[in-house]
């Protein structure tokens, strides 16, 4: 037994959420899971789970420890890839997956220089607000904002999504403009269908997190229909920030309450087991991160 297997022996425990899960995918027994276990807290000096007869409960450690696994092992992975493959011209379909507003805004460009760099490689791209099962669907790759479910699917985060909180100008002409965050609670709202909590909005300020329950006019699943709504003056909205920047900038909307900030969106480059990830796939991936800088707006 050496390290690297007790670091992916480690990462399964993490993802199954148990010794037992962990120990039937691998193919080894509870004892083997367990000895493994204990080697990596020997070296990292710090117990990495709690268990008890019912459950396994990871430490604050774990967290810190999972991450520097996964880095370890992406590298090792990395490495041991064959020289050919890594110079080979990529070829055959890339299916991947963004959001419907985001690609449309970002991925333009991403796909066109994609194409251009390998021009053997065909791209199969949906753009869906849904989550998609990569592996049900044979999609390699998918850029998801928000927080994510627990997964065996491994999770790069490549940006953060900047929030604003705006409305038409012929909105405020029939409503008074909100000074504080309670004050949205009296005004129409666009807002976003797959917000959970659903009837609420969350905002930071130096005196602390204000949590407003709204009742919206509209709701849908797509940032380009709020934006156009909002700029119709159909209600005041929370939209990611390249949405509505530009609308700012020319006076169709306004920029709400700037004292108390929406908190941010992390954005995830999602991706099965990078062991069994295609030339093409990495490929994208790496252009992703190389091009990591362009999501920041706002």
């Amino acid at each position: 037994m050496d390290r690297i297997d007790a670091l992916q022996t480690f990462i399964r425990v993490m993802e199954a959420g148990s010794f037992s899960q962990a120990a039937s995918d691998l193919g080894l027994g509870q004892p083997a899971i367990s000895k493994r276990v204990a080697l990596l807290e020997a070296e990292f000096g710090c117990r990495l789970f709690v268990r008890t007869t019912r459950k396994v409960r990871p430490t604050p450690e774990a967290d810190r420890v999972l991450k520097l696994a996964k880095d370890i092992i992406a590298l090792l992975e990395s490495a041991s890839t064959p020289a050919q493959s890594r110079v080979r011209s990529p070829s055959g379909t890339l299916r991947i997956t963004v959001p419907t507003s985001f690609g449309r805004y970002f991925f333009r460009g991403i796909f066109a220089e994609y194409l251009r760099r390998y021009p053997d490689v065909r791209l199969d791209a949906s753009f869906t607000e849904q989550f998609v099962d990569l592996v049900e669907t044979g999609t390699e790759l998918a850029i998801r904002i928000g927080m994510l479910n627990s997964s065996s699917l491994v999770a790069r985060r490549v940006g953060t999504i900047k929030r604003l909180l705006v409305a038409a100008p012929s909105l405020l002409a029939r409503h008074q403009a909100p000074l504080l965050p309670d004050h949205l609670r009296r005004m129409p709202s666009v807002t976003y269908s797959r917000l959970s909590p659903r009837n609420q909005w969350t905002f930071e300020a130096e005196t602390g997190r204000h949590v407003v329950e709204i009742a919206p006019s509209m709701t849908c699943d797509d940032a380009d229909v709020m934006t156009l709504a909002t700029v119709e003056g159909l209600g005041v909205a929370v939209l990611p920030s390249w949405c509505a920047v530009e609308h700012i900038a020319a006076g169709r909307l306004v920029h709400l309450l700037p004292d108390y900030a929406v908190p941010s969106l992390p954005m995830h480059l999602v991706y099965p087991d990078p062991h069994w990830m295609s030339h093409r796939a990495r490929l994208f991936r790496d252009l992703i991160i190389e091009r990591a800088d362009m999501f920041a707006i706002g």
